[in-house]
């Protein structure tokens, strides 16, 4: 069986050939493979860091442990509320009162990485974006990510959203082998939206050979972050 190894930065993605190599290296990062559990390449893996939107892949495994647990189906309405609708870019830009299926929603969430969908989600599941990031906290704990918090399901900046890149690795170990019907979702290279072409984010995907998953995102506090995987 094919190993897979996951990548784990939290910074610049034009960095990160030369961490590999082992050239001067900057922020968080962990490499390890996930079969085995091995950590392979670490630094400052227990500092605190502001996760952008890689808050959004908490946000998936919520949503999944719902669909497990019959809470939703993947064919449940999602409905864009006014304020989902006032989240900030990136975005899908779709109006209040919007309806779409879960499924479609958390597949523009992972690829185009829409706040706005991202919000939709978590209130439609949660309730609201407090008892939403209440869950994204309980589970939190429960994987034994010790140095995570939560205030939102998009990743959008707050002082008190914050992981690190252990944490990180602990969650994406757990959407893999807790959820591995969903897999695919992280690899998908652009969605058709109407008449829009939306590609992914994550410029690995399509472009490097191997490369399937799985999130990007950036605020202007943490810079560029990355969470590949080959």
């Amino acid at each position: 069986m094919r190993q897979r190894h996951f990548l784990n930065l939290l910074l610049a993605g034009a960095l990160a050939l030369p961490v590999l190599s082992g050239a001067a290296r900057a922020n968080p990062v962990v490499l390890f493979d996930l079969k085995s559990g091995m950590v392979l390449e670490h630094q400052d893996a227990f500092k605190r860091w502001y996760p952008a939107s890689l808050s959004k892949l908490m946000t998936a495994y919520v949503t999944f442990r719902a669909i497990a647990a019959g809470e939703v189906a993947l064919d449940s309405p999602i409905k864009v509320t006014k304020h989902s609708a006032g989240e900030p870019p990136s975005k899908m830009g779709f109006k209040p009162g919007s309806v779409m299926r879960l499924d479609n929603a958390l597949k523009m969430m992972l690829v185009k990485s829409a706040n706005d969908i991202a919000m939709a989600v978590g209130e439609n599941i949660g309730g609201s974006q407090a008892a939403f990031a209440d869950r994204m906290n309980a589970e939190a704990a429960r994987l034994g990510m010790v140095g995570t918090h939560f205030v939102n399901p998009n990743g959008l900046y707050s002082p008190d959203q914050y992981t690190t890149a252990r944490d990180l690795a602990v969650l994406v170990t757990a959407l893999r082998n807790d959820f591995p019907q969903y897999a695919p979702w992280f690899s998908i290279e652009g969605l058709a939206v109407g008449k829009k072409a939306i590609p992914n984010y994550n410029l690995l995907i399509g472009r490097y050979a191997g490369a399937d998953g799985m999130k990007t995102g950036f605020v202007c506090s943490s810079g560029f972050n990355m969470i590949g995987s080959a």
